[in-house]
């Protein structure tokens, strides 16, 4: 395989944004991957929200990311176009407790795509935000 996987068009696609997800869209918007960790016991939240499941404590400081990866992955034909290749992954932080969240791999040749590869972040642009998007981190 040696097609190029391509972003999905979510320029019309309107983000929920609250008080507890705001710094992560901020962060996004100046290019930055950041996750809420616990100011109290320390560990990671994902989704963001109002309390550590852990500590139940509130407060939480916005921190850089640190690597990410691949955890799984699909890979999908455009229903529109075919022959663009849309590979949506679920992306885990191993710095961050294992915190996984869905994105889509970008500008990648397919068959470089697998579980375990190392990705860096960009940025695709919806209606109300950036939307993070992955990249292989060695695939230049």
């Amino acid at each position: 395989m040696s097609e190029t996987s391509t972003a999905p068009d979510i320029s019309a696609m309107e983000l929920p944004i609250d008080s507890w997800t705001q710094p992560f869209w901020d962060g996004a918007a100046e290019g930055k991957l950041l996750l809420p960790q616990c100011t109290h016991c320390g560990r990671f939240r994902w989704p963001p929200g109002p309390f550590c499941r852990h500590c139940q404590a509130q407060e939480v400081a916005w921190v850089p990311s640190g690597p990410a990866r691949i955890y799984s992955f699909t890979i999908l034909h455009d229903r529109q176009d075919p022959a663009k290749m849309l590979v949506p992954a679920l992306i885990e932080f191993p710095e961050a407790d294992g915190i996984r969240f869905p994105a889509a791999i970008v500008d990648t040749p397919v068959s470089a795509v697998h579980i375990g590869a190392e990705v860096r972040p960009g940025w695709a642009q919806a209606a109300n935000a950036c939307v993070p998007v992955f990249s292989i981190a060695n695939s230049d």
